[in-house]
């Protein structure tokens, strides 16, 4: 049976930089994998890291999963039966939230025999500190990508967009896009009148200078 111990964090949640990070464990053999993932939730990363971990396994097999979230833990052990009964809503009739992170892990309970454990967080499994760990350090921009080599990972690229009214430009949107190794979950934009963007001009200036300076 593969043991995999899975982990995930948002560093301001919601919207913050988020990490997500698996350790599987098959006989003699470890494997680590660990991703960031700008403006996104603390459940996501928990979910994010499920998906991955049985994403990288390469034939149908017999999986013991280690996670100290409840959400993901009661999610697939208790809720999802009746999400999908109910065509995957609430009983209050709302929408299951990060539904498509869900029905992969459904796609993979079905594909795999997995057995789903809690492990309360920060205790003494050593396994669960550190795929911890390892979410921590992607958080910060240091990832895994293949077996335990670790790379820097590229910071998310903002893109710009004037705006305009009547023809005549009226304001400018800034968004985030995915880059190098980082992947933009939530789509993030803000919009700044045109009143407002010599400051931010200024300011982004005065920043560089600084920054060139250092």
């Amino acid at each position: 049976m593969i043991k995999i111990y899975t982990d995930g964090g948002c560093d301001k949640n919601p919207g913050g930089t988020g990490g997500w990070a698996f350790r599987i464990i098959d006989g003699d053999e470890i494997t680590e994998r660990s991703g960031r993932v700008e403006s996104t939730t603390n459940n996501r990363m928990e979910l994010m890291a499920a998906v991955q971990a049985l994403e990288s396994l390469q034939n149908s097999t017999d999986v013991e999963l280690f996670s100290d979230s409840q959400y993901l833990v009661r999610g697939m052990k208790e809720w999802i039966f009746g999400w999908y009964k109910r065509g995957w809503k609430l009983k209050d009739g709302s929408p299951v939230k990060n539904v498509e992170i869900w029905q992969k892990l459904q796609q993979f309970s079905q594909l795999h025999k997995i057995k789903w454990n809690w492990v309360r967080g920060h205790a003494d499994d050593p396994n669960n500190n550190r795929v911890d760990k390892l979410v921590q350090d992607a958080m910060k921009g240091k990832i895994i990508t293949s077996g335990t080599a670790r790379i820097r990972a590229a910071s998310a690229t903002p893109a710009v967009k004037l705006v305009k009214h009547k023809g005549k430009p009226v304001a400018v949107k800034i968004a985030l896009k995915s880059s190098g190794d980082v992947m933009i979950d939530i789509p993030t934009e803000i919009k700044i009148d045109a009143i407002h963007l010599q400051k931010l001009i200024e300011d982004l200036v005065a920043a560089l200078r600084e920054v060139e300076e250092s």
